[in-house]
């Protein structure tokens, strides 16, 4: 399996300027490697968490949606150095006049460098804090720890599986400045996946963020799990503005 080695060239690129720094937007990661899993919640609650009328969760089930949490490691990236990244968010559908787009929002988003903080809250809106995420390697599955403020958030255990040739686009949510952003997200990479119920393994710990998880949560058995050794994606800016 090869990667298309033509992909970062599709795009067109500009220069910006961020605080007196030049950069180049789309940002380009060369290098990524992910695993994630879904979890049952209560659709009523998370229902508060949507910024918009305009936007409106997914129910599998009645009374049911989904949360995700996924582990990034981002190895090699064109705008930053190295870092790493845990998403809790839950995909959505947002309806605007003609407009309608499946995508997602994060919830919290704690990442393990300033710079990476910095970036992501100023230029997107997105919910970043910086906090300590570490990966541990085994022979049949993935773990991934989030520590903030001396006090354990989560861990997240993931098989690992056979893996196949995917090419993505997701539109990404946020909300800056009183206006709701929809980023086109852009990817390919090898990716495996399973529907099989309680493969992935959560705890969480005593932080508030994991306090607000539980109290979310219809029960904590894992309802699919991911796996992505190897990621590119195509981040640029927002792509269209609405009024909330």
């Amino acid at each position: 399996m090869e990667l298309d080695k033509n992909f970062f060239s599709k795009f067109k690129y500009e220069e910006i300027d961020f605080k007196g720094e030049k950069g180049e937007v789309p940002a380009k990661y060369f290098d990524v490697f992910s695993f994630a899993a879904v979890f049952p919640v209560s659709a009523r609650k998370l229902k508060k968490y949507l910024p918009s009328k305009k936007m409106d969760i997914i129910k599998p089930f009645p009374g049911i949606s989904l949360i995700f949490i996924v582990a990034y490691e981002y190895k090699h990236i064109s705008a930053l150095e190295p870092y790493n990244e845990v998403g809790i968010g839950y995909p959505l559908k947002f309806r605007d006049g003609e407009q309608d787009f499946d995508g997602s929002q994060f919830i919290h988003l704690p990442v393990t460098t300033e710079r990476a903080r910095e970036l992501g809250v100023d230029l997107f809106g997105y919910p970043k804090f910086v906090a300590d995420i570490t990966f541990d390697d085994y022979e049949n599955s993935l773990k991934c720890t989030v520590h903030h403020e001396n006090q354990l958030m989560l861990t997240l255990e993931v098989p690992k599986m056979e893996v196949e040739e995917e090419f993505s686009e997701n539109h990404s949510f946020t909300v800056k400045d009183d206006k709701l952003l929809r980023t086109r997200v852009t990817s390919q990479g090898f990716s495996g996946s399973s529907n099989e119920r309680g493969k992935a393994k959560l705890k969480l710990g005593n932080h508030p963020i994991s306090k607000e998880i539980k109290k979310l949560l219809l029960m904590n058995k894992s309802f699919g799990h991911s796996y992505m050794p190897k990621r590119q994606t195509v981040l640029p800016l927002a792509e269209e503005e609405y009024e909330l």
